[in-house]
């Protein structure tokens, strides 16, 4: 878990998410392999403070040292390839639930399974949505940062649907992360006027870029940034959020219906009685896990990595987060898709896909 350095803030979420579901687990009387005898969870975990020769320190901890039953991925694309590596070379399964770049799934490795919808898909359905609230929306200007493969995986999937969609790229932007200065961006926004803007970076990025922008006035049809699916954004930026759109990879107001598991409405309240206000979707995703783990390990009969490789690659289900499947032949998650939300009022509002939305898309820069 990254509990300090730059993905510390989704690193506590995915951490809270972890404590609630061993926390669930335990209370209920421990994880069952069988209809037999049920075992205690115990966590163990490590900072990997963001750095990738810490998380590979510490996953070969894991494997070795501690000789966990269950691995379970940290936070981020580029941690997440880091311990998958580690992982890969023991041979030990590693359920990856917060690396969402489809490089993880390139790399030929059979020790991985995704919990996350990659990160492709994102945003990959904005430019139609924006669409279907202004017809003349037909120009896009995306910023992103200039190291880490899931920027680049995000403004791919924008990038296709915007082939498709016949929209014009009048820029692609690249910025150093953690940069306090995003003027040029704003400028180019200004100097091209787009009608869709999408930026990418680390959280901190995403915060900054979205306050310089909407501070700056814009005639945007849409802006989307990615921190912007996550509560402390609206807290952050206060009415400075209203209109920004973000990727959500899951929001209790869903509707996912389980046929495994606790209900979306139980699993927020386990997360809020551990003393989490707002439950996010790194939260939301580490739970997920466990209760993808539970499924695959009543299939399995056993802890063995190999017999539960095998059952998640077999298995279809729907849990509160949503349909899990994999591409047996990667680990690859194909059974959900992602939701976009959008700040309107001070809440986060779900405003896409419409079976899911509980509020309509707003383009409220655009006069």
């Amino acid at each position: 878990m990254s509990l300090s350095g730059p993905f510390a803030v989704q690193g506590r979420q995915t951490l809270a998410g972890i404590r609630a579901w061993v926390g669930d687990v335990n209370a209920s009387g421990g994880l069952r392999a069988s209809e037999g005898s049920s075992e205690p969870v115990e966590l163990v975990h490590y900072d990997d403070a963001g750095q990738r020769d810490r998380v590979r320190t510490a996953t070969e901890r894991l494997i070795l040292d501690d000789g966990v039953d269950l691995l379970v991925g940290p936070y981020s694309a580029v941690m997440t390839l880091a311990a998958a590596e580690v992982a890969e070379s023991y041979g030990k399964l590693m359920w990856n639930q917060g690396g969402a770049s489809p490089n993880v799934y390139r790399q030929g490795y059979k020790w991985v399974v995704g919990i996350l919808s990659p990160a492709t898909s994102y945003l990959s359905e904005l430019l139609y949505a924006v669409r279907q609230t202004c017809p003349d929306a037909s120009s896009l200007l995306m910023a992103k940062a200039s190291r880490g493969a899931f920027p680049r995986d995000v403004c791919a999937g924008v990038e296709e649907q915007a082939a498709a969609l016949d929209f014009r790229i009048v820029g692609s932007v690249r910025f150093e992360p953690e940069s306090e200065d995003f003027s040029e961006i704003v400028a180019a926004v200004g100097k091209t006027r787009p009608d869709v803007f999408v930026g990418v970076g680390r959280f901190e990025d995403d915060l900054r870029l979205a306050r310089q922008l909407a501070e700056s006035g814009t005639g945007l049809a849409a802006a989307a940034v990615v921190a912007a699916g996550v509560h402390q954004f609206g807290e952050e930026l206060s009415e400075l959020a209203e209109g920004f759109i973000g990727p959500s990879q899951w929001e209790a107001e869903a509707g996912y219906v389980a046929d495994f598991g606790p209900s979306a409405a139980q699993v927020v309240a386990s997360l809020r009685r551990a003393g989490n206000r707002d439950v996010d979707y790194p939260m939301a995703q580490a739970y997920a896990a466990g209760v993808v783990v539970q499924r695959c390990l009543l299939e399995a009969g056993s802890l063995d990595d190999a017999a539960l490789r095998q059952a998640s690659s077999s298995l279809d289900f729907t849990t509160f987060y949503g349909r899990f499947r994999i591409d047996p032949a990667t680990g690859l998650q194909t059974g959900r898709s992602t939701l976009l939300v959008q700040w309107q009022g001070g809440l986060k509002v779900i405003v896409w896909p419409p079976e899911s939305a509980n509020g309509a898309l707003r383009c409220p820069w655009r006069h």
